[in-house]
């Protein structure tokens, strides 16, 4: 530690994801055609990435963070005071740690422990989240535990209930920032607040690392039906540091992307379900028409035209 962002570009890659670094800034699909830059606590500047050499001949869409002049107005979740303690916490989320923290046991643990016993747990959390859990789910996340178990940076915490494991976190740190990606929960230990208790614990004591400046959660979500998510974070402590996110789309694409269609496109998505992939779509074309527009030099050296 430090932890270079390499590291992690290494585990995306092994995680099968498309990986590429742009003047200086990495870039991986998070799905099919869409890229988003990383470290996720950095700000670019619209008017100077390439976004041809970014999407390349597969991508579709680029999302990143940015000033909130050039970008819809968002915030990212960060804790960054040295003191963080209950002070920090909102009034009922005190009540849910402190019953959280009398019920279950916090400690970092081995990867290994997440192999055996936390596949459980992501379907457990797809199904609350009303998504089907894919076939693929216990191939996919042993090969994702297999893979951080290798990354510098990359750490896993756990809370047990009566032994059994109730939740688990895991962060990957870069530079001086731990970056917390993962969260996952039983739901027959839901009553006992492991998340909550998981999450104060590792604020708590990692905050105080000097080798760590901050801690993020990540953006606010793109997707409108997540605002409890949102609101989670925020009793847990973190402070929604404001900043601007911005989607890009391919060149070619843009003729048919433009105030005209949105909205019906929008419709349509909408009668066909309430999936993540659904709403992540129509997230996207809400900030792509609400954000502002590029100035015409900046445009043209990008090889992207504003929007009708």
């Amino acid at each position: 530690m430090p932890v270079s962002a390499e590291h992690y570009a290494e585990f995306l890659t092994r995680m099968g994801h498309k990986v590429r670094v742009v003047d200086g800034v990495w870039w991986f699909n998070t799905s099919r055609g869409v890229y988003t830059s990383f470290p996720y606590d950095q700000n670019l500047n619209a008017e100077t990435v390439p976004f041809r050499e970014v999407l390349g001949r597969d991508g579709l869409v680029a999302r990143f963070g940015c000033s909130v002049h050039q970008g819809v107005p968002s915030f990212r979740f960060l804790c960054d005071d040295p003191a963080y303690d209950f002070p920090n916490l909102r009034s009922r989320t005190r009540t849910q740690v402190r019953r959280g923290l009398e019920e279950c046991q916090i400690e970092p643990v081995e990867f290994d422990v997440l192999r055996k016993s936390a596949v459980p747990l992501n379907a457990d959390t797809l199904i609350r989240q009303g998504r089907s859990v894919p076939a693929s789910l216990e191939s996919y996340w042993q090969k994702y535990f297999d893979a951080a178990s290798t990354t510098p940076g990359a750490e896993a915490w756990a809370a047990f209930a009566d032994g059994q494991l109730a939740a688990y976190l895991i962060a990957f740190i870069m530079e001086k920032t731990s970056h917390v990606l993962i969260v996952r929960s039983a739901t027959t230990h839901l009553k006992k607040y492991p998340n909550n208790a998981l999450l104060f614990r590792y604020l708590h004591d990692r905050i105080r690392d000097p080798q760590i400046d901050c801690i993020s959660y990540g953006y606010e979500s793109i997707q409108s039906d997540l605002g409890s998510l949102d609101q989670f974070k925020v009793g847990m402590g973190f402070r929604a540091a404001e900043c601007g996110q911005r989607v890009e789309i391919s060149r070619w694409l843009k003729p048919f992307v433009n105030r005209y269609t949105v909205s019906p496109v929008s419709s349509i998505l909408r009668q066909m379900g309430n999936g993540e992939a659904s709403a992540k779509l129509r997230g996207i074309l809400n900030w792509y028409q609400q954000q502002p527009i590029l100035s015409s030099a900046a445009a043209d050296q990008l090889s992207i035209r504003p929007a009708a």
